[in-house]
């Protein structure tokens, strides 16, 4: 009753020739968001299991898609830093404006990278990354686009691919369409934000596409508040030679 039909409407941050500054301040936004509600958190928790793998001297290699400011793969620079863990972070953004800003945003950190390229047409070879995540994200597809993204992304990664994303329910579609308004948000988020909510996954869904997806043995948890965090196993095998991203 409280869980409504998933929408397609298109979202103002996927159109292309936005204004840059009005892409940076929805950027900023949705950093609030990642820090305030959790998405910070939520990631860092997913990935922890991977860097308690780590031995001496090993690098966690990490794919990020869907890249955005590039505020979570600093944030979780940061925490595995404070574990004494090394990382290297690939982040794929497909809005060249977006990218730009990304780099920015994470100059100094020489452990991340950002590039531009498409989900779907990613220049990576078979297991070219111990892990790909994918935080807010995969909302932004149909379902059947989704299963095509998290099959692809699970050749890439050798390990896991591990999803953050939004649970669609009328709770957080009414919560941040009210305090978005309220705390004076800019535009593209107060648009963009509730109807990101809309397009999001139910738990019984995204377990579904992971399983389309021929990701046996993934597993999808609620995480407070309204969040989704799923873990697939990795299908791809570490290449012997050489590719983009290695």
């Amino acid at each position: 009753m409280l869980v409504p039909a998933r929408r397609d409407d298109p979202e103002i941050l996927d159109r292309p020739g936005n204004d840059p500054g009005d892409l940076e301040a929805a950027l900023r936004d949705i950093r609030s968001v990642n820090t305030r509600l959790g998405g910070s958190r939520i990631l860092r928790e997913a990935v922890d299991p991977f860097l308690d793998w780590l031995g001496d001297g090993e690098t966690l290699e990490i794919l990020d898609v869907g890249a955005g400011g590039g505020d979570l793969l600093v944030d979780l620079a940061e925490h595995a830093a404070s574990r004494g863990k090394r990382v290297r972070i690939v982040g794929v953004e497909r809005d060249p404006t977006v990218a730009g800003i990304a780099r920015r945003w994470v100059a100094g950190r020489s452990e991340i990278e950002i590039v531009e390229g498409d989900a779907f047409r990613l220049p990576f070879a078979e297991g070219s990354f111990d892990i790909v995540t994918a935080s807010l994200f995969l909302h932004h597809f149909a379902y059947q686009e989704a299963v095509i993204l998290l099959r692809r992304l699970r050749v890439i990664a050798r390990k896991a691919v591990v999803v953050n994303d939004l649970r669609r329910h009328l709770v957080p579609w009414a919560f941040i369409a009210v305090a978005s308004r309220i705390a004076r948000r800019h535009a593209m988020f107060v648009h963009d934000a509730p109807l990101s909510v809309l397009r999001g996954f139910t738990a019984d869904e995204l377990v579904a596409a992971a399983q389309d997806a021929g990701a046996v043995g993934a597993t999808v948890i609620r995480r407070w508040p309204f969040r989704l965090m799923a873990v697939l196993p990795g299908a791809g095998r570490r290449a012997e030679a050489s590719g983009p991203g290695r």
